[in-house]
């Protein structure tokens, strides 16, 4: 008999998918179009992805928080009605602020997904394959990345760019119903263990109504493991979407490329990054989260400086892109599976909600700062460089991040029965 925890996953891996294409995938390859028809700068086409940014920075901590106050099942279910609204009205945009509007609508749904799933999914798992399974998760961003850079340049040279944003907007809102129906919150409440789990402390007994339990935030935020967390993963997403965001553009405008083939670019970072996401996240659970994300974030510089210095050389511009890709698809589940790797399942949602709002400013800069270089320079070489930096700064920082079996559990806990 399938263990529920793989309709959870088959669930979570869904939503992901239609997540990642719309906030990621789509907006990166259809943003050379719109700067087009709208008749945008390079910094107001990073402007709209800021907006995104914004609302997804000032709606995580609350929904980390409603994960942990009234379960994920709700939390990502209701919100992805904002994520498929939001990207059907991209299909009506006809200005900027429209433009940027529609996308911040898509930013509240976006923030109801990742963390609510990455704090879900490892309450379905034992310790021993959480990075695994987070890895094999992350595996969904790739397929959605990747599959928008081969099938949206052929629907925009046949129909419309704003076609796009209708299709995925429906996609958005069947997510909805999808996750209604199938997501749990925690497998005691259905009899089970934790799938890969063991030992009785996992057991609910019948009868009982468990421990509500309350969040000292004071312990959470005193802490230094959180600041270095937290300003590692503003300075890696900085950096990582410096590239994501305006490869396509770089491509296109800068070194000329056709639009079909510098679609590509995305596909190479999205194929990469499933092998790379499933490879690095298994590795980790064995050599620790800590030493993969140094190791890691240090060879992303690396990568973006190979890109850099590819210029128009297509066989080094892939190969740099395509190593970035492998290294990339690995960093978002890493950081999920350290935040559980040092606080308890418990608060593990509130802990991420609270340092992905150092994600959320990391993505709200890239695209801006990006952008407005690009149009300064008359070139992305200084954007791009500037976010190797950053990525070198994240893995700096972590290298000073304590091995968690050297800590004392974080008292973050005040348990009160009814």
């Amino acid at each position: 008999m399938i263990h529920w925890a793989w309709i959870i996953f088959g669930a979570s891996f869904l939503t992901l998918f239609v997540n990642y294409s719309i906030r990621d995938g789509t907006y990166s390859v259809l943003l050379p179009e719109m700067i087009k028809d709208l008749q945008m700068t390079k910094a107001q086409g990073g402007m709209i992805k800021s907006a995104f940014s914004i609302t997804y920075l000032l709606f995580t901590p609350l929904m980390g928080w409603l994960t942990d106050r009234i379960g994920g099942r709700k939390v990502i279910s209701f919100f992805c009605i904002f994520l498929g609204g939001g990207t059907f009205f991209m299909g009506m945009a006809n200005s900027f602020r429209s433009a940027a509007l529609f996308y911040s609508l898509i930013g509240i749904g976006a923030a109801a997904v990742w963390v609510p799933i990455a704090t879900l999914i490892q309450n379905w798992f034992g310790a021993r394959k959480r990075g695994l399974v987070l890895g094999i998760l992350s595996v969904s961003s790739g397929i959605g990345f990747g599959l928008m850079g081969l099938i949206l340049p052929m629907i925009v040279l046949k129909y419309h760019w704003r076609v796009v944003w209708f299709i995925l907007g429906i996609f958005g809102f069947s997510l909805f119903f999808v996750n209604g129906l199938l997501l749990r919150d925690q497998p005691e409440k259905m009899c089970l263990l934790p799938c890969g789990g063991s030992g009785k402390s996992n057991q609910t007994v019948k009868g009982m109504n468990p421990a509500i339990q309350t969040v000292n935030y004071f312990d959470i935020l005193r802490k230094r493991r959180f600041w270095i967390i937290g300003i590692s993963y503003l300075a890696i997403s900085y950096g990582v979407y410096a590239i994501i965001d305006f490869i396509i553009t770089y491509g296109t405008i800068e070194l000329q490329i056709p639009y079909r083939i510098a679609s590509l670019l995305i596909t190479v970072i999205s194929f990469s990054g499933v092998f790379g996401g499933i490879l690095l996240m298994g590795l980790s659970d064995y050599i620790g989260r800590r030493k993969s994300l140094v190791i890691i974030q240090t060879l992303i510089a690396m990568t973006v400086l190979l890109v850099i210095l590819a210029r128009n050389h297509i066989f080094s511009l892939v190969l740099g892109i395509g190593c970035f890709g492998f290294l990339f698809g690995a960093i978002w589940p890493m950081y999920a599976a350290c935040v559980r790797d040092y606080y308890s399942k418990e608060v593990a949602g509130t802990v991420f909600g609270l340092l992905t709002i150092f994600y959320g400013v990391g993505t709200m800069l890239s695209p801006a700062i990006t952008g407005y270089l690009a149009d300064l320079t008359g070139t992305f070489r200084w954007s791009f460089g500037l976010g190797a930096f950053t990525c070198s700064v994240a893995a700096l920082l972590i290298g000073f991040l304590e091995r968690p079996e050297n800590l004392e559990g974080l008292n973050t806990l005040s348990p009160v029965r009814k």
